[in-house]
């Protein structure tokens, strides 16, 4: 059997998406859509095809007309969801399932994870381990003002429903700051955020990413690792795979719960004095996945046979080996850059790579893997001579990366209330 099949990504901007052409690439055809023009994913030796797209928060029936003309066009075998376009095709996964394979779990249970109140809920249901979790309606000035007014548990976490790359997370530290976010809130109506929020606790130890690959319920494969160092929205700039099996077990409680299909990464904080770990989000998708590759499982490709139905229910569960050290480059250039504003900041960081000083040391890339991408190394060099020049321009480049893929709660409930006539009519 010829394993080659021909791939489809739902966008090409994030480093998720750039991870899983490295997993991916020199075994599959790949094309790319992208509602960017020009994004980190276009420049890969892997990447056949670049079709441009609609942006699929804004309009999400013009994004799946364009998914199925591809679709129509390329015969292709398999469709991946690498980032927030997963909420939306698990809105029509039924009808897109009569055209191409795709792994995604239902509309009912990824709006359980997708919603960050929700899944302090699901958490709760289970039993499984979190950090002490209030929440809050956000939909009216009074509701806003008494539910955070009662927070006194401090250093502590606000988290909006939805958000994406860390925006709508904020650190609270005392009553001060509280009072002064409600006041920026609650000045009109027009401020409010609109939507459940999620007052959390902060929690001991260690923040660490499991990510996981499910078959109708099944856990098929799991890879977790530790952030060492972290950057732009909380994204790891270095990681080391760890292998806690406690924490892949309480996963597959929820996997199996929610008869999850396809990829899901859960964050959590692990506390080594006292191997207790608490979860504090998941998100839907396959996330980064270099550092998995390097520790031994790819997830990516399990993905894909998991799509295609290639994995008989017999096969055990694979998983990653500990203490296998990457990095991500652009990622530490952007933080240096967003957070000191310094071309010398920018600049010390530039060093620290080339002469493999300081987390690059012993540490394998995950995003400008030049022997197996050339073409991997230009998006670095371009934002790092971009930044030497303005280091003020990393806010835009951020923003503009995110827009490409992220979801605001204006996004999600247009998706969530799309007629279901409309959709079934685009696959007809």
């Amino acid at each position: 059997m010829n394993d080659s099949r021909r791939i489809l990504l739902t966008e090409g901007s994030s480093t998720s998406a750039r991870q899983t052409l490295h997993c991916l690439g020199g075994r599959h055809t790949i094309d790319v859509m992208d509602s960017a023009a020009l994004s980190q994913g276009r420049f890969s030796t892997f990447v056949r095809h670049w079709h441009r797209c609609p942006l699929s928060s804004a309009d999400p029936v013009a994004y799946l007309r364009r998914l199925k003309e591809l679709i129509d066009k390329h015969d292709y075998d398999v469709v991946i969801a690498t980032h927030e376009q997963a909420y939306l095709l698990s809105r029509v996964r039924h009808q897109l399932q009569n055209h191409v394979a795709v792994a995604l779990p239902t509309f009912v249970a990824i709006d359980r994870l997708q919603n960050k109140a929700n899944f302090a809920r699901v958490m709760e249901e289970l039993g499984l381990p979190q950090p002490h979790t209030r929440i809050v309606d956000g939909t009216s000035i009074q509701s806003l003002q008494e539910g955070c007014s009662a927070q006194t548990e401090y250093p502590c976490f606000l988290k909006t429903a939805h958000g994406t790359a860390g925006r709508g997370v904020i650190a609270i530290h005392d009553s001060t700051e509280m009072r002064e976010w409600i006041q920026e809130q609650t000045a009109s109506d027009a401020s409010l955020p609109n939507q459940e929020i999620v007052l959390q606790a902060a929690a001991p130890g260690e923040l660490s990413i499991l990510q996981a690959i499910f078959d109708r319920g099944r856990l098929v494969a799991w890879h977790d690792a530790m952030g060492l160092r972290r950057g732009v929205g909380g994204a790891p700039i270095v990681r080391v795979s760890t292998h806690r099996e406690n924490v892949a077990d309480d996963v597959r409680r929820l996997g199996e719960s929610l008869h999850w299909h396809g990829a899901l990464f859960v964050e959590y904080f692990y506390d080594n004095s006292t191997g207790q770990h608490q979860f504090i989000e998941a998100n839907p998708r396959i996330g980064e996945t270099v550092n998995a590759m390097l520790a031994g499982v790819n997830l990516c490709q399990l993905l894909v046979e998991v799509s295609l139905r290639e994995i008989p229910d017999s096969a055990p569960v694979a998983s990653g080996v500990a203490g296998v050290r990457s990095h991500q480059f652009l990622t530490a250039l952007l933080d240096q850059a967003m957070q000191t504003g310094s071309r010398a900041a920018v600049l010390k960081e530039i060093i620290n790579r080339v002469r493999h000083r300081v987390g690059y040391r012993d540490s394998q890339p995950e995003m400008m893997r030049l022997k197996q991408d050339p073409l991997s190394g230009i998006p670095p060099l371009a934002v790092a001579m971009e930044l030497l020049l303005s280091p003020k321009r990393s806010h835009k480049m951020v923003r503009s990366t995110v827009a490409n893929y992220g979801l605001n709660a204006d996004a999600v409930a247009r998706i969530a209330n799309l007629p279901v006539e409309e959709l079934s009519a685009i696959f007809e």
